[in-house]
């Protein structure tokens, strides 16, 4: 497949992708499950210490790590959400993680946060803070 044809086709899927509805979400202590695009997703949370980013993901396990200067439970789930939707995108239609993968991600963890009345703003500020912060190491 040429590039550009490439590029019209990634752009389709993730606004395709974008129209899907996460649902039974579910957090346990240390979990994330839900449903996406027909899938059953569940991956374990680990909160890490000086996490290079605000957020991560393993490449062969079902595993999300999250800083430990994220704060709040609605703002760790947000972020569990999110880096789980990556995840899953990147590995399942091999969406750039930093780029399509990470647009879809913040799409669904903004609609998870209008629905527990969470307010994206607010949740934005923390994470760039911690973003900020992380980077300076």
């Amino acid at each position: 497949m040429k590039l550009r044809h490439r590029g019209i086709f990634t752009r389709y899927l993730v606004r395709i992708l974008k129209r899907e509805k996460v649902k039974n979400i579910q957090f346990g202590k240390d979990w994330v499950s839900f449903e996406y695009d027909g899938e059953k997703i569940k991956n374990k949370i680990i909160i890490k210490k000086h996490e290079s980013y605000v957020g991560s993901w393993a490449k062969t396990k079902d595993k999300i790590y999250i800083d430990d200067d994220i704060k709040g439970k609605i703002d760790v789930k947000a972020v569990a959400l999110h880096e789980s939707i990556e995840k899953f995108a990147s590995q399942k239609y091999g969406l750039r993680y930093d780029v399509e993968a990470h647009d879809l991600a913040d799409a669904k963890e903004k609609e998870f946060l209008e629905r527990v009345d969470g307010t994206w703003i607010g949740h934005q500020r923390k994470v760039d803070k911690v973003w900020r912060k992380e980077g300076k190491k």
